[in-house]
């Protein structure tokens, strides 16, 4: 989607600008910067980093100011210590409309700080190739977006999330333009050459040449998760005499194809390496982050070109999808070197996308082979930082295993005491325990004792209740008696007059003789 303004990543501050830049060359109104010839490093002016960035976004035509806005770069990071390495940014294929071109912008005053008055152009190449030499600092996250710009105004700027790039110092002791041991003294030695005896030619050849470089970023555009960074130059171990195949690399985009489950990409072609055109013995290219698909190869570019073709193979490596069109691809190395030395000694890489096999980007990177008298040497070397790192880390795991016995001890310590307080808790327990069976069979006992007592009362109470309706019945029969007694008595008082003086006639109990008065029931109760 088009739109007039730049969309900046969350969080990135903008800075305004008097006037977009424009292609065309302008002229300089400032203070000229003396030459390196005519005074030394401590007479000539300090050149901040603005400065040095407001240089590098002129629009340069030629590689001679190219590399003089690379040696004000260089000048402003010796005045602030900042360690920089140059890095390539590199589109492999993009088609732009006349009055239209690449820019770089990010997070950092290199790129502009997000200012799209202040983004890098990237110069177009053959091949619809888009190239930017930027200097970057090391050991830090740099985001950066590609932005199209038409006529000088920003007309569209990549989507979502920035792509973050992370450079690690260069420190491999190699002769070069950019030297671990004091920043930007590599692009200084430009100029530093040309006062050599005898150097003349070298500092020449070099200029024309231009500064080293350090690091290739491959971006697509559109894409920034699909960002591919190498450290140049590639090295690779001794090449066997005779051996005339050359490094390659693909690099697929299949956009908007869908996979079926466990599919893959595959490469076949006209040589044996590529599985002459079966699609079974063809490079199964391995999925990268971002979507894309690579694999390093090695094929015969110095017999001639090579004709391939992109194949979607299933898992069990029967091709399901031939890439469409009539045309192959034609897989050769790039035009610019074409010495059979210069197209050994570099890694061609192709990137390829789907569908469109006339359109095949190639992109060429140097390459390092060791010499075989140093093979010993490299694998020694290799042996002592292994074994330096296998001392680094054995120290770190006796350290850590240090720490993990301390730790071990004091838990073992605090075990040790947990496990005495559940012994004394277990005793406590058994202690309760054994009083509880102690009261339960007290109060069982009690419960018995209470229950023979209830029924001893029970019965007790059974014997009152029979004898006290005995002595009732006893009373009441009394009672019956001693009313017919004295019904008797009231009847007939003389009848009852005995011979010795009483009144009795008859022959009576003796509590009846001993007891005259009346006895009743309440009375005796």
């Amino acid at each position: 989607m088009l739109h007039k303004g730049i969309r900046f990543p969350s969080g990135a501050k903008t800075r305004p600008c008097a006037t977009p830049r424009t292609n065309a060359p302008r002229t300089n109104t400032a203070a000229p910067i003396p030459a390196p010839t005519s005074l030394s490093r401590n007479q000539r002016p300090t050149v901040s980093v603005q400065q040095a960035v407001s240089s590098e976004s002129v629009a340069v035509q030629d590689e001679s100011a190219r590399v003089n806005v690379l040696r004000l770069a260089a000048e402003a990071e010796t005045v602030t210590s900042t360690p920089m390495v140059n890095a390539r940014f590199l589109v492999p294929y993009f088609v732009t409309k006349p009055g239209q071109q690449l820019f770089l912008t990010g997070c950092i005053p290199e790129l502009g700080g997000w200012d799209s008055h202040l983004a890098v152009p990237l110069e177009w190449k053959a091949g619809h190739q888009h190239v930017a030499l930027v200097r970057l600092p090391v050991s830090r996250i740099v985001q950066v977006k590609l932005m199209l710009k038409e006529n000088g105004q920003p007309v569209f700027t990549e989507e979502g999330d920035a792509r973050e790039v992370m450079l690690m110092p260069v420190n491999d002791g190699s002769e070069g333009y950019s030297q671990p041991q004091q920043a930007g003294q590599g692009l200084l030695e430009l100029t530093a050459a040309a006062h050599e005896p005898g150097a003349a030619s070298v500092s020449m050849d070099r200029a024309a040449a231009g500064p080293a470089v350090d690091y290739q970023i491959m971006c697509h555009f559109g894409n920034p998760d699909a960002t591919q960074i190498l450290r140049l130059p590639i090295v690779l171990p001794p090449k066997e005499a005779g051996d005339r195949r050359v490094l390659c690399k693909f690099v697929v985009m299949l956009d908007q194809l869908k996979l079926e489950p466990r599919q893959f990409p595959v490469v076949v072609g006209s040589c044996e390496e590529l599985g002459a055109w079966k699609a079974e013995s063809g490079v199964k290219l391995i999925r990268q982050v971002g979507g894309y698909w690579t694999r390093r190869v090695e094929l015969p570019l110095l017999d001639g070109p090579v004709q391939a073709k992109v194949v979607i193979c299933n898992p069990d490596g029967q091709a399901a999808a031939w890439e469409p069109g009539t045309a192959n691809r034609v897989l050769a190395p790039s035009q610019q070197p074409p010495a059979a030395a210069a197209v050994e000694s570099a890694m061609h890489i192709f990137v390829c996308r789907w569908s469109q096999p006339d359109n095949t980007a190639v992109v060429s990177v140097p390459v390092e082979y060791e010499r075989a008298d140093k093979e010993f040497i490299k694998q020694l070397d290799a042996a002592q930082r292994e074994v330096e790192l296998m001392r680094r880390a054995v120290t770190a795991k006796s350290r850590q295993c240090q720490s993990l016995e301390s730790e071990l001890s004091t838990s073992r310590r605090a075990e040790r005491v947990l496990r005495e307080e559940v012994a004394g808790l277990r005793s406590e327990i058994g202690y309760l325990m054994q009083e509880m069976e102690v009261a339960q069979r007290g109060e069982l006992a009690a419960r018995h004792e209470a229950a023979e007592l209830q029924r001893e009362l029970q019965q007790l109470g059974e014997g009152y209740e029979r004898q006290i309706s005995f002595m009732e019945a006893k009373l009441d029969e009394m009672e019956m008696e001693i009313s017919a007694l004295q019904r008797r008595l009231a009847a007939n008082p003389a009848a009852s007059t005995s011979e010795d003086g009483t009144y009795w006639s008859s022959p009576t109990p003796a509590y009846e003789k001993e007891a005259p008065r009346v006895f009743t029931r309440a009375n005796w109760r």
